[in-house]
């Protein structure tokens, strides 16, 4: 009986031998490579070639790689659509600030960030009305932008907070409608 046992045993070294030693081999080959991902992946290949068990190790390990990658996928392109929007919104705001301003003075040429043709009209309520020297109405409105009435035409009776519409028209001008009255007069912004 013993005589069997240590046959089978020798007849398993015998033919594991060769794979052991070509395990070996692969594994020292795999040392040799100089970039770090070509090795880990030799190291991996030579692991699973090595038994049904690393085998199923390794299977597993590229499923979690998979899924990881997946996950890093779908956040990058949260993150890029998070950040398109706030591209997008940051945007509108530079044109509403913008809108008017061609002729403002004050405002410095890195300022103007986007076209301020691109609006066509501005809603915005009064928070203050002023009267200049000359007797033309100034308007402080809820968005920081501060327009002159551009001619002597009598306005209506305006109040804070009333509504107001600012709309470019031809020859590039602007007018001012008052939407509780309804009536507009030619504006210039100012600040």
């Amino acid at each position: 009986m013993r005589r069997i046992v240590a046959a089978a045993i020798g007849m398993a070294l015998l033919t594991a031998g060769p794979a052991l030693a070509q395990s070996q081999a692969d594994i020292i080959a795999c040392a040799t490579i100089a970039r770090d991902a070509e090795r880990l992946a030799c190291y991996d290949a030579a692991v699973a070639d090595s038994s049904a068990e690393a085998r199923a190790a390794s299977q597993k390990r590229a499923a979690e790689s998979a899924r990881i990658a997946a996950e890093e996928a779908a956040a990058a392109a949260a993150a890029a659509k998070i950040k398109a929007e706030a591209d997008a919104v940051a945007l509108a705001k530079a044109k509403r600030e913008a809108f008017g301003a061609e002729g403002v003075a004050a405002r410095s040429a890195e300022r103007f960030v986007a076209d301020p043709r691109d609006l066509q009209e501005l809603e915005a309520s009064i928070t203050e009305v002023l009267t200049n020297s000359s007797g033309l109405g100034v308007f402080l409105l809820d968005n920081g932008q501060v327009w002159k009435q551009a001619d002597t035409v009598n306005l209506p009776n305006v109040r804070v907070g009333d509504k107001v519409k600012i709309q470019r028209v031809l020859l590039g001008g602007y007018k001012l409608v008052f939407l509780k009255q309804g009536r507009a007069t030619p504006v210039k912004r100012i600040r």
